[in-house]
Order: C-alpha cells, then structure tokens, then sequence
C-alpha cells in the first residue's frame, strides 16, 4: 500500500506539477491492478475481478482523461494502475519460482 501510495501521488506530482490533489484513489487503482493481473496470471490464487467492474473502472480512468469528471487526479489513477499491476505480475513470477 504504501508503494502504491508513494508511486501514485508522484507521478501525479511530476505529470501535472501541481500539488494540490490529495486521497486513496490511486492506492485503490493500484490494488485493482494487482488483484486484475494476479488473478488473469495466476487463477489458482482464487482471486480475480469480474469483467463488468474492469470495464467501469477503465472507463472511468478514460473519462478523467476526457476531461468529462472535471478535475480528477488522472495520473494519480494511471500511476496506480501500473504500479499495482507490476507488482501483481512480479508477485506471480515470484511464486512460481
């Protein structure tokens, strides 16, 4: 969590180069992310997330984008994402060895 929360609000800071935005939301992304990717890599692992709340949670990340939400902290969102989503393929590559 505490990976997530760092990578995700900095590259909010570093893309935007505004310090004003704050919250859980790109942890949130982050532990979809890893949940999305270890549950597709690894589905012994008994975790996986169903297709419709993947399709929201992409869509939602695409309209921040589209600047239809108005101010959003996107790549909050997007850092979220991709660092939760490493992590979960590194944690699969992990427990395979």
């Amino acid at each position: 969590m505490l990976i997530s929360a760092v990578f995700s609000n900095a590259a909010q800071y570093v893309v935007a180069q505004n310090p004003y935005f704050g919250g859980m939301s790109g942890v949130l992304y982050a532990l979809f992310g890893y949940v999305w990717v270890r549950g597709r890599l690894d589905p012994t692992m008994g975790i996986a997330i169903p297709r419709s709340t993947v399709i929201v949670l992409i869509a939602w990340l695409m309209l921040g984008f589209a600047n239809v939400l108005g101010p959003v902290a996107n790549y909050a969102h997007l850092g979220g994402l991709v660092v939760g989503a490493m992590l979960g393929g590194l944690a699969t590559v992990r427990n395979r060895r």
